[in-house]
């Protein structure tokens, strides 16, 4: 099953919405993601607002359902069902750790209305946050632009630890050379760092002539220092394994909203504890306070404990009273 988890949405042209998503299909890719990109900060007004495309509407594309025979093995006769698995990202780019915390540690509505979370650190300052800290499945990065960090295996192995996984996309590369010079060495330096694991490949592509086949994107991932197996589990169980993470941090949240909610609701239903009355806080003063021995008092001699011999001074003046 392959995937492509980074098809930038745009909300203004939903010709090309539709376009890019039958040419996804006809390419054999069974699970797409419309990516919402946000820069800089993270806003309410940033709700998830993409509408899955239905299945019905596919039905009528010519050589959609040939293709869709094709790849799954049945008779051309057979009446095959288009149904792609569609899921919602958003993408944050950022180089404010500030910014990134505020989007992706704890519960913002703007970022749980997203099946995916994505971050792009412009700064190594949030770079090391989103490999330690940040609630997020997959650190993207702009492979096409020269970075302004090194990648250091330190955090990105911490990151693999955590579970996340980090994303290129080949799809910068088609438009211009300087672009494709850079995305091949970030790409090579990326998989050096990380040593070919915890690596996705998404085309990131705004149109359908950016798309490419599942097995043409494989080829190109060998020329990023992946092996083959690698460049296949970059489109197939690393994917699987980022959609079940997503799950996952989903769930926890909703358990902890869940058990909070509850236990506050227990609070408010307990009674109030009536006020102790003065007798009884008395009472209870008796019962916990410490018993104190009892002390005999004489002008003549220094207070002492009963039951204990007197001092030394104190016979002494007893012996003078009775001379």
């Amino acid at each position: 099953m392959f995937h492509d988890l980074a098809c930038i949405w745009q909300d203004t042209n939903a010709q090309a919405q539709r376009d890019r998503a039958v040419m996804t299909i006809r390419l054999g890719i069974d699970c797409f993601a419309m990516a919402h990109e946000v820069y800089e900060s993270l806003a309410d007004r940033n709700r998830c607002s993409i509408q899955p495309l239905n299945p019905e509407s596919l039905q009528g594309t010519s050589g959609l359902h040939d293709a869709v025979r094709m790849q799954q093995g049945l008779p051309w006769k057979h009446n095959t069902l288009v149904n792609p698995r569609q899921l919602t990202r958003l993408t944050l780019s950022t180089e404010d750790s500030s910014a990134a915390a505020q989007a992706f540690i704890g519960t913002h509505a703007a970022a749980n209305s997203y099946d995916l979370l994505a971050v792009q650190p412009t700064s190594e300052r949030v770079l090391q946050q989103a490999c330690t800290s940040l609630e997020v499945d997959i650190i993207a990065f702009d492979l096409a632009k020269r970075l302004p960090f090194r990648f250091k295996p330190g955090p990105l192995q911490l990151a693999l630890k955590r579970g996340l996984f980090f994303e290129i996309c080949y799809a910068p590369a088609l438009r211009e050379e300087t672009a494709r010079r850079n995305l091949f060495a970030n790409a090579l330096a990326l998989a050096r760092a990380t040593g070919g694991k915890g690596i996705i490949i998404s085309s990131g592509a705004r149109s359908a002539f950016e798309l490419r086949g599942p097995y043409d994107v494989i080829n190109m991932a060998t020329l990023f220092g992946l092996s083959e197996q690698d460049a296949k589990a970059a489109l197939t169980t690393n994917c699987e394994a980022v959609l079940a993470h997503a799950q996952s941090r989903q769930a926890y949240r909703g358990t902890v909203l869940l058990t909070s909610t509850t236990e506050t609701q227990q609070q408010r239903q307990q009674p109030a504890q009536p006020a102790n009355t003065a007798s009884q806080q008395a009472g209870l003063r008796d019962q916990t306070s410490v018993p104190r021995a009892a002390t005999v008092h004489n002008p003549n001699i220094r207070t002492h404990t009963a039951g204990k011999a007197a001092p030394a001074s104190a016979t002494k003046q007893r012996k003078r009273k009775n001379r």
